[in-house]
Formats: C-alpha cells, sequence, structure tokens
C-alpha cells in the first residue's frame, strides 16, 4: 500500500495519518445502490408512524382533518428547511397528511382500540354508565362509558358513541345498548352496575332503561349520578331567590347579545380599570356554568351599575345587590363540590367523603349565617354593611333548604357502610378482616 501511495499518489504521501482517517470514513459512508434502497422504505415507514401519532394530536384537539394539509405539512416544511437545514421534499412526501388521510387514519385507531376494549368486556365484569347530548344538527347522541379492573388496575374508557334513531325512550337506549352488545359478543350479564340521571327514561319503573336492564341482569346494581343529583339541589331557588338570579341572566344578555354595547361595556371596563372587560354567559347544558358567571358579574358589578343606570333594569338591579352577592358565593361553593365528584378516579367512597363533608361544611355556614357572620361569603361580607334582617332570613332559609335537599338526594350515599379497613387499612387489627384480606 505504501509503495502503491508513493507510485501513483506522490502528492498524498505527505499528509497526516488524520487525512486518510476521514478519507477511510467518508468511503464507509458513501450512498450505494443498496443503502438508496433500503433508506426510501424506512423513511416511508417513519412517515406512517408519524402520520398516526399527528392525527392522533388532530382528533384530541378537536381540530378539523384538514389541518393536517394546510397548516401542519407548511409548518413542518419551514422547521425542517429554516431550522434544521435540510432538504424537505422526501421528507415531508413521506408524511401524508390529507384530509381523508387523516380521517382514516383516526377511524382505523378508534377501530383498534374499540377492538382491545371489547375483547376485554368479553371476559370480565363491568360497570356502565350512560350519558347523551344534541348534536349540532339536533341528532341525539348516546354515549356510554364503562369501569373494570385490568391487571389490577381500576380503567374506564368510553365504549361508543352512537346516534339513536329516533327518540331517547328507555325502550329504544336499550335496543340500542343491546344490539350493540350482541353485535359484538359482549355477554349482558357481565354488567354488575350502572350509573344514568335521573330522568324518567331511564330510572322509570316500567319503561325506563334501568327496568329494561333489570329484567335480564336482576342483581344488577344502579345508582343516580352524583353530579346530576347536585345539579338538582342547586336549582331549586326560593322564589327571591330565582328572580334575583334571572335578573342577572336579563343584564347579560342585554350586553352580550349586542354588538355595541358590547363593544361600550367593554371600554368603559378599560376606563374604570377592571380586571376583567367581558361578562359570561351561563349555559343550562353545562349546569354549574351559572358560578363563573355570577362570580364575573359581581367582580364587574359598579361597572355594571354605571353601565346600565339609565336602563330599565337599573333600580331592580341594586335592590337585588345582596342577593346576588349571596348567589354568588354559595355557587362558588357548590362548584367546589362539583369538581370534588368529578375526575377519573373517582368513586363512591370519594364522592361519600366529598358530599358528607360539605353538608357539615353548610351546617357551620348555616349557624356563622344566623349570627351573622362571613367568613365563607366573601362578596356578602363586603356589603355586610347594607344587609337587611329579612335578607339574612331568606339566606339562613335557603342555607337550610340546600341541607335537607343534600341529605334527600344523597341518603343512600351518606347511609353507605365503608368497612374501616378501607379507609384506615393500616390502624384496623388484622384479626378483623376476612381472611382473604390478611394476606395483603
Amino acid at each position: 500500500m505504501n509503495k502503491h501511495l508513493i507510485r501513483v499518489h506522490p502528492e498524498k504521501n505527505d499528509n497526516p495519518f488524520e487525512f486518510f482517517q476521514k478519507l477511510r470514513d467518508s468511503f464507509q459512508k458513501r450512498m450505494t445502490l443498496m443503502h438508496m434502497v433500503r433508506e426510501r422504505p424506512q423513511r416511508l415507514d417513519n412517515g406512517i408512524v408519524a402520520t398516526y401519532k399527528v392525527s392522533k394530536i388532530i382528533a384530541k384537539t378537536g381540530n378539523a382533518h384538514s389541518i393536517g394539509e394546510s397548516l401542519i405539512l407548511p409548518a413542518v416544511s419551514i422547521i425542517i428547511s429554516d431550522v434544521m437545514k435540510l432538504a424537505l421534499e422526501e421528507t415531508v412526501q413521506a408524511i401524508p397528511l390529507s384530509n381523508s388521510t387523516v380521517c382514516r387514519r383516526i377511524d382505523e385507531m378508534a377501530g383498534d382500540i374499540e377492538g382491545q376494549l371489547i375483547c376485554l368486556l368479553k371476559s370480565r365484569s363491568f360497570s356502565l354508565q350512560l350519558d347523551e347530548t344534541t348534536l349540532q344538527d339536533s341528532d341525539a347522541l348516546l354515549m356510554v362509558y364503562v369501569m373494570f379492573f385490568n391487571a389490577k388496575e381500576l380503567v374506564e374508557e368510553m365504549l361508543s358513541a352512537r346516534r339513536t334513531r329516533t327518540n331517547t325512550k328507555g325502550v329504544t337506549i336499550f335496543e340500542e345498548i343491546r344490539g350493540y352488545f350482541e353485535e359484538n359478543g359482549i355477554p349482558m350479564e357481565n354488567i354488575i352496575a350502572c350509573a344514568t340521571h335521573g330522568a324518567a327514561s331511564r330510572v322509570g319503573r316500567y319503561r325506563g332503561f334501568i327496568s329494561y336492564l333489570k329484567a335480564i341482569v336482576p342483581p344488577v346494581f344502579t345508582i343516580h349520578c352524583v353530579v346530576h343529583r347536585e345539579h338538582l339541589v342547586s336549582k331549586k331557588l326560593a322564589l327571591r331567590l330565582n328572580h334575583s338570579l334571572s335578573l342577572v341572566i336579563q343584564v347579560v344578555n342585554f350586553i352580550k347579545s349586542h354588538a355595541l354595547q358590547n363593544r361600550l361595556f367593554r371600554q368603559l371596563c378599560e376606563e374604570n380599570g377592571e380586571d376583567f372587560d367581558t361578562l359570561l354567559l351561563h349555559t343550562e347544558v353545562r349546569w354549574l356554568s351559572k358560578g363563573t358567571c355570577l362570580q364575573r358579574f359581581v367582580a364587574l358589578w359598579d361597572s355594571i351599575v354605571a353601565f346600565i343606570s339609565d336602563k330599565n333594569f337599573g333600580e331592580k338591579l341594586i335592590d337585588s345587590k345582596a342577593d346576588i352577592f349571596y348567589l354568588a358565593d354559595i355557587f362558588q361553593q357548590l362548584n367546589l363540590l362539583n369538581k370534588a365528584l368529578q375526575g377519573k378516579d373517582s368513586d363512591l367512597i370519594s364522592s361519600k367523603s366529598a358530599v358528607l363533608s360539605f353538608v357539615k361544611k353548610l351546617e357551620l355556614y348555616l349557624h356563622n349565617l344566623g349570627r351573622p357572620e362571613f367568613p365563607q361569603f366573601p362578596n356578602l361580607k363586603a356589603i355586610a354593611g347594607i344587609l337587611k334582617d329579612e335578607e339574612l332570613l331568606a339566606y339562613v332559609s335557603h342555607l337550610k333548604q340546600v341541607i335537607e335537599d343534600m341529605k334527600e338526594w344523597f341518603c343512600d350515599l351518606l347511609n353507605l357502610d365503608i368497612p374501616n379497613w378501607i379507609l384506615y387499612p393500616f390502624g384496623v387489627p388484622a384479626v378483623e378482616v376476612h381472611p382473604e384480606i390478611q394476606k395483603n
């Protein structure tokens, strides 16, 4: 090799050793035909994997499927060319993100997840939860959730979301559920519990969904949704408080429903140095959205009064100030309970704890309100100097009614007997629990 170097390449004879090492490395890394044949399929495979991952992100964010081709790919092209300084043609072409491709990828992933879930439900017991909503085209969407144990872990998944063919009566919902289970080979007997809201189509004694389900699975345990129960409690207001709440909704709609009024109100809030410059609407579907609506209303109270002082609502609004401030406080407490009753790991034990503690708090609030003291009512405390005795009596009466309604609607939950070894696993003597549990 040395003779060949001196005779054929004399000009490179004096080069350092590192020069020949780099020459060897570049030769080994050269692009060959076999390398080119292998590299393109690998790039395509990576592109397909990326397509599935991006499609999953699009589905989770709820964006239109066309966003992949109209926004994501152009953004990726800019990043590759301007930041990474790489050739982008082959890379971008290997990531198909057209509208139809994204839709197909999402359907494939959804079908695969549904298939895995069905296989698990065929061989184990599970609880069922039903809910429904109305789509923009007025179609009713029936959503089915399941909860079961998988490898000693409690799993909660959505099983299906199907449009109901006609109405949402109990028999219609039952036939939809039974048809889906029979179609996929899931035994109805595997259902050990079912949770629904309290509508007649769900819990009716003769024609409700639960009655049809119990005819096939008699031992199934049924429970009324705890969040819906709280909504029913919060919905019940005395005539006076209901009138004040309706007045708030009228004022919000008056300002929000007209573009000019909304702009003028925003300008007034900016001039007054308010922390917010817009009011919040509420919706009956989101049961306790009135709480956030009232909190924002109270925060912008001075600007609202100044804005509508020459309107029809002015005097009525000022007369209802104490009621509105009280409602903002009590709905804030109800919202906190609502959050405590929700969550992925929520169960009857945690729900009982949340409801029981809330009832105890209300009893304390009632005692303080009767003094009168307002540590738990910050908005009411701010106007304590203008409160009248009849107003305090109305609020005390409402709190008493809320406590009674909570105990009535949640009587089964409050009377639920929970073993001490569940609540205090390290504080119960081992001899007091079942022998099978003693092993753990």
